[in-house]
């Protein structure tokens, strides 16, 4: 399972991410991962729609009604034309517990191609670090990085496998972007990262 999932996402890399010059088939990018981070890929969308339903069994009104806002629009494709660098309003949903939708305040995040290819960076809150964007599929991107609660967040990358977060990325025909973290920790069970323009 770990070498074909390995093969995938390298393909997938080979295949360039949103920059077409972006360095992102050097075979760095399976060593980030471990076993686990490779399972969580795996069972993403499984994860996603129980924590989800979870969720919304135990959230409050007005926070349901956010999460389902956050979820709605139709996912588009990360085209050669889009780009998506630039300055983004974010908040995170932290789904699971009680109650079962926590919302967060609004902050500022920035994408932004560091010659190497795609970061995403959140400078400011409780939780802070940057990643770095691979190509999954046409309509999914990795994110691989860091996210901590100390505020030092580490070198894009730098991190070795097991200490990096990972998150799909998604686009919506509205011009939102949705980061979703499938790997349960501390904060949340299942962990959402709303990006509007």
């Amino acid at each position: 399972m770990r070498t074909l999932l390995c093969s995938v996402v390298l393909s997938a890399a080979l295949a360039g991410a949103l920059h077409p010059d972006a360095a992102l088939a050097d075979g760095a990018l399976p060593n980030l991962l471990s076993e686990a981070d490779e399972a969580a890929l795996a069972q993403f969308d499984t994860r996603r729609e129980i924590a989800i339903s979870e969720a919304r069994a135990h959230a409050e009104e007005g926070t349901d009604a956010a999460l389902s806002d956050a979820l709605a629009g139709e996912t588009l494709p990360f085209d050669a034309s889009y780009d998506p660098s630039g300055d983004w309003r974010c908040r995170f949903f932290r789904l699971g517990g009680a109650p079962g939708v926590r919302v967060g305040d609004w902050f500022a995040c920035r994408i932004f191609d560091d010659g190497a290819g795609w970061v995403l960076r959140k400078e400011a809150g409780t939780l802070q670090g940057s990643g770095r964007l691979f190509r999954l599929t046409e309509e999914r991107l990795l994110y691989v990085g860091d996210l901590r609660n100390d505020g030092a967040a580490a070198e894009t990358g730098s991190l070795p496998a097991g200490q990096n977060r990972i998150a799909v990325l998604t686009r919506v025909a509205d011009g939102r972007l949705r980061l979703e973290f499938p790997a349960a920790s501390e904060e949340a069970a299942f962990l959402i990262l709303e990006m509007s323009p």
